[in-house]
């Protein structure tokens, strides 16, 4: 996504984009916004044909991990530069504090919590909007989902037209399980650049464990929908379908879903599934058992602590999620980071639109959370560091998924 701004930035300032790279196979030959992406295989093929090549690092968490791998590709910092020296603060805005499922691993799907529920006005969008331009020096691209649904809101379509209005590209994230055809029309209309499907499974006695109240066949159906508007439109939309791996999905059901994707065009992305929020993780690091929790560990492919362990030589002193992202709740409350949920001790600033940005990054600092965050190293653990480590434990788990 961070990508995708940076293109809609260079577009307007006359910069000649001609590829993007990423090194995940779900992006990796696909097109994003005319824009084919590459492996970082192609780089110094590249190089050698484009005199005047520059590559922008244009990442939000990861710039480190692809700075060593440039580096052992033998690329000097005189071939790349960071769009983090000129834009380092990354914005998601919640629009809809609420949500159409009820998903087990989910902070939506905790048995017996109340969190406040709502939407933000549109005429509070574009103000938040408008006092974000005026702190940061550049600002290409908002996520406008964190726990929220977003496609429940009925201002939605508005709400991108909003951020290209101002020079600013749109992501969203759906679980799709929405009875709206008009919706969806006109979010495609409205084109944002990034639309991603979370989802776990293709059968629906799959699907239906880990996403609770929802509807995979509408989901499908919503799928086809999608390729149809955005066709019809000539959209520019890039969908994702970001597909959560349990040991009860991940392998019929994945490859018949890849094989809708590839029918499609869409890219899917295999993650392994993690335990939201926050404070649900660090409860079970602190020793509080809790039933739902741990009842859940028993379907993931890696667990919490051996998630933790594979990630342990990838922690760093500091945390992408709090230092360079701000978060913006649908009732205008700013969390310390997006990780955790709707916790009066993790609230920072009730109201962004009557908070300096200097003050809410002060008051992150003071957060308690997050000092016992860095310590159990949930960050990495967090950002999936080490992927080869997470496929080793996956591949120890048997799979209870369909078997022909």
């Amino acid at each position: 996504m961070t990508g995708m701004g940076f293109l809609r930035f260079s577009r307007a300032n006359d910069l000649n984009v001609i590829n993007f790279v990423d090194s995940d196979p779900a992006f990796t030959n696909k097109t994003l916004n005319s824009i084919p992406v590459y492996h970082p295989d192609r780089l110094k093929k590249q190089q050698q044909e484009n005199t005047n090549l520059l590559i922008v690092v244009a990442v939000s968490i990861k710039e480190e991990e692809i700075i060593q791998s440039l580096t052992k590709m033998n690329f000097s910092k005189n071939d790349y530069m960071l769009y983090s020296d000129y834009c380092d603060s990354f914005y998601t805005i919640d629009v809809v504090g609420t949500c159409n499922l009820e998903c087990p691993t989910c902070a939506h799907g905790i048995t017996g919590a109340k969190p406040p529920r709502g939407m933000m006005a549109f005429e509070d969008f574009t103000r938040v909007i408008e006092k974000i331009k005026s702190e940061v020096e550049v600002l290409t691209h908002v996520s406008l989902y964190s726990w929220g649904e977003p496609l429940l809101h009925p201002k939605l379509p508005d709400i991108i037209k909003h951020l290209h209005k101002n020079g600013i590209a749109a992501a969203i994230s759906s679980n799709l399980s929405i009875k709206s055809d008009d919706q969806l029309k006109r979010v495609i209309q409205a084109s944002p650049e990034f639309f991603k499907v979370s989802l776990s499974g293709f059968y629906p006695e799959t699907y239906n464990e880990t996403h609770t109240g929802g509807d995979i066949n509408l989901v499908k159906s919503n799928l086809y929908r999608l390729k149809y508007y955005i066709e019809k439109y000539e959209s520019n939309t890039f969908v994702d379908v970001n597909y959560h791996l349990y040991t009860n999905n991940n392998q019929k059901n994945l490859q018949k879903m890849q094989e809708l994707c590839d029918e499609l065009g869409f890219s899917l992305s295999a993650t392994y599934s993690l335990i939201m929020p926050l404070e649900r993780c660090l409860d079970h690091c602190n020793g509080i058992i809790d039933p739902q929790t741990e009842e859940l560990q028993k379907i993931l492919l890696v667990d919490i602590d051996e998630g933790i362990e594979v990630t342990k030589d990838f922690r760093s002193s500091t945390c992408p999620f709090k230092e360079n992202q701000t978060n913006i709740n649908w009732d205008l409350s700013v969390p310390v980071c997006c990780t955790t949920f709707y916790k009066a001790d993790t609230i920072v600033a009730k109201d962004y639109l009557k908070s300096d940005l200097s003050d809410i990054k002060r008051e992150k600092d003071k957060a308690s959370i997050c000092a016992e965050c860095m310590h159990y190293g949930l960050p990495a653990y967090n950002m999936g560091f080490n992927q080869s480590g997470w496929k080793k434990v996956a591949a120890t788990k048997v799979s209870k998924d369909i078997k022909n």
